[in-house]
């Protein structure tokens, strides 16, 4: 890969030079809505540089429709949240920051081998999560080992016959 003259790879930079400023990750810039998808609001930047507000990050909120919530020709304060290395920046209305990237979550591992009350894991301490993948996650996975179980009872019943 190329790296630029400070010795760093491209793709590790953190920020893009405009014709009146510098941008960088976490700045927060004056932009134009010039154009509204079905996916995001493309903006103009100081500059003349351009960006996505992905409809992700147009609210705080779900988004349904993104001319909900913007018009061609509106100016809005934009948080620049990642730069690519071939000068793409991707911007966020939402008013905090994301949580960082939590570690995995580590295999729950039950005294009895099932959990006996939902609301609580072992050493009683309550389940704090709003993730809904998580919770998609652990349910399917809960899911199949019943599964597992229940085809293993019917195979030995079966057996017995």
């Amino acid at each position: 890969m190329e790296s630029n003259d400070n010795g760093q790879n491209p793709a590790n930079q953190s920020s893009v030079q405009t014709a009146s400023q510098t941008l960088k990750v976490d700045e927060v810039v004056e932009a134009e809505v010039t154009r509204i998808t079905e996916y995001g609001a493309f903006v103009k930047l100081a500059g003349g540089k351009k960006g996505l507000i992905h409809i992700s990050q147009v609210a705080d909120s779900y988004v349904k429709n993104v001319n909900d919530h913007l018009k061609v020709g509106d100016k809005v304060r934009a948080r620049v949240m990642t730069i690519s290395p071939d000068g793409k920046i991707d911007l966020t209305l939402k008013t905090q920051k994301e949580a960082p990237p939590r570690p995995r979550e580590q295999k729950r591992q039950f005294e009895s081998g099932r959990r006996e009350n939902n609301s609580s894991y072992p050493n009683n301490k309550p389940f704090k999560t709003s993730a809904f993948e998580e919770k998609l996650k652990s349910f399917l996975k809960e899911s199949e080992e019943r599964q597992v179980d229940l085809k293993k009872h019917v195979e030995e019943k079966q057996g017995k016959h």
